[in-house]
């Protein structure tokens, strides 16, 4: 049986592994369920069609599962869908979907959200992810596994994050940023500022394939090539960078569906 404080109030519908630590002043309600080894510290809120995978910690004052902050949006039965071995710092808020669009929200496993950070209805973020605090992801995001979100940055609307990217703090994003791409704030504008070359490095990445995806990054870029579609078939028609897997992830996500174009490079 779940180890539930007192002063906390679950509803007896919820579904709690047995080893599931709920500390004092939560609340929880019906439609929620919970994996084992999750612990919500206290003053915690989950509601909502919310599912919480395994070994995930929640801190004081977090809220997941509550309604999609949308004027036309009102769906009890929005979902969200959390995975494993994630840590939800104060104050973090995660919305369920909404019905002007699948109605699902999803996080990976293994991320971290510090405190104050916000995923909106219809986000699908992936394994590995950072948003430090404050950060903000409007609706519909996605954002690709190990990306990291700095401090006070914002997500707007439809944009996608790929994967390996870092985007600074304060930073604005309203396009999408390319796997492995960094972007900091500039003070008059956020712009694409080179390749997560660090991150790259830390990851082990070869020097080899760095440098490979290093000048997939210029000819990708290169305005004077033609448009974008140009630009792409002249990455591929070079085989060493055709065959380098990180190559292959940028180019999957250039020629992905877009609603907002792909972020440029500063200048």
């Amino acid at each position: 049986m779940a180890n539930i404080h007192p002063l906390s109030v679950v509803d007896p519908k919820a579904e709690l592994a047995q080893d599931v630590e709920v500390g004092p002043f939560c609340t929880i309600g019906p439609n929620v369920k919970v994996g084992a080894g999750t612990r919500l510290i206290s003053h915690v809120v989950l509601d909502g069609y919310t599912t919480i995978g395994e070994r995930n910690t929640i801190y004081p004052h977090a809220s997941l599962g509550m309604l999609a902050q949308h004027k036309r949006s009102n769906a009890p039965d929005a979902v969200l869908i959390i995975g494993d071995d994630n840590v939800f710092r104060e104050g973090v808020t995660v919305h369920v979907g909404s019905d002007v669009d699948n109605k699902i929200t999803r996080v990976g496993s293994r991320g971290w959200f510090l405190a104050y950070s916000h995923i909106a209805h219809d986000c699908i973020v992936g394994d590995d992810v950072i948003m430090s605090n404050l950060a903000t992801l409007a609706g519909h995001v996605k954002v690709e596994n190990r990306a990291i979100i700095g401090g006070l940055a914002a997500v707007a609307q439809f944009a996608r994050v790929g994967e390996g990217a870092m985007i600074g703090g304060t930073a604005g994003i309203a396009k999408d940023v390319i796997p492995f791409g960094i972007v900091s704030n500039t003070g008059t504008r956020s712009g694409l500022g080179g390749l997560n070359l660090i991150g790259l490095q830390r990851a082990g990445v070869e020097k080899e394939k760095i440098f490979e995806l290093q000048k997939a990054y210029k000819l990708l870029f290169d305005k004077e090539a033609g448009g974008l579609p140009e630009r792409i078939a002249a990455i591929e028609a070079e085989a060493v960078l055709a065959a380098n897997p990180l190559v292959q992830k940028v180019l999957i996500f250039a020629k992905g569906e877009s609603k907002n174009g792909l972020l440029q490079p500063e200048g």
